[in-house]
């Protein structure tokens, strides 16, 4: 089988790619935003259309994973951009996919929600009001062989470390915030990974949106407290706050699934032994 993982450098792309490279034996190429000189890495400009198309004409993969985004503050920034990356590149790929016969796996996120409830299910409309939001919103792809996957990740950025919490969190010292009143139930990226290696290989395909999510829910302080601990951190205070009030927490509800997601203890702890092994763990 041949893949195609859009932004291979991404949080989540990056991941992806590489336990689908170690743990599989297919044909896998990434894209990248700079031209480079890696094995299986293709340049690629997102908001370039016809150069979409081409790439996928030419590679002609069997399945395109979709990882690539402008996320809060640069969706602002560039809403124009935006758009293009988040909104309409994702329905372009799936249409291109309908030509080829072949499926794509779209990551989105939590944010196209408001964040005023909580446990939101995958009927639920999407009623966010910030330019990432809407411009996710929009690039979610609902009809079949296709699916979206609705998640919240925390990983490692393996060729960017610079947006994700866990990079962040991994430089700080002295005293930082841990919001007690902002529950989280998202999956590490190598669940993710993991999640993507079980589905692809399945002989009926999950389509439509699905919510990857724990059924434990925790804060942004526990969050950080488990960890600090499991990552061995030394030299920070995490102080408790409740400045932010805001739960975008997802709720799976699909029958036909039966993917299991462990306890966050588990998966932070799963993900620093595979740091570890990737020499990816210091600080």
């Amino acid at each position: 089988m041949r893949i195609l993982v859009i932004d291979g450098h991404a949080l989540a792309g990056g991941m992806v790619f590489q336990y689908l490279s170690e743990h599989t034996q297919h044909e896998l190429f990434f894209t990248s935003r700079e031209k480079e000189h890696r094995p299986y890495s293709l340049y690629l400009d997102a908001k370039d259309p016809v150069m979409v198309e081409k790439l996928v004409e030419v590679i002609r993969p069997h399945i395109i994973i979709n990882s690539i985004g402008l996320i809060n503050d640069l969706a602002r920034q560039q809403e124009i951009d935006a758009y293009r990356i988040n909104g309409l590149l994702p329905q372009q790929l799936a249409d291109l996919a309908d030509r080829q016969k072949s499926r794509l796996i779209h990551l989105s996120t939590d944010s196209v929600f408001l964040g005023d409830r909580g446990s939101y299910e995958e009927r639920h409309v999407p009623d966010g009001n910030t330019v990432y939001a809407k411009t996710r919103s929009l690039g979610e792809v609902r009809r079949a062989p296709h699916l979206t996957i609705r998640t919240s990740l925390l990983g490692p950025d393996l060729d960017n470390p610079c947006c994700g919490l866990l990079s962040w969190f991994l430089k700080q010292r002295g005293s930082v915030r841990g919001f007690v009143s902002v529950p989280w139930n998202g999956i590490t990226t190598l669940e993710l990974a993991k999640f993507v290696h079980d589905i692809i290989d399945r002989p009926k395909a999950l389509s439509g949106i699905v919510h990857l999510a724990s059924e434990e829910k925790i804060n942004k302080y526990e969050l950080l407290e488990q960890l600090r601990t499991i990552f061995h951190i030394q030299g920070v205070v995490i102080q408790p706050d409740d400045a932010i009030t805001l739960d975008r927490t997802l709720k799976c509800t699909r029958k036909d699934l039966d993917y299991v997601i462990p306890r966050h203890h588990q998966m932070l702890r799963e993900l620093y032994q595979w740091m570890v092994s990737h020499g990816l763990s210091g600080r």
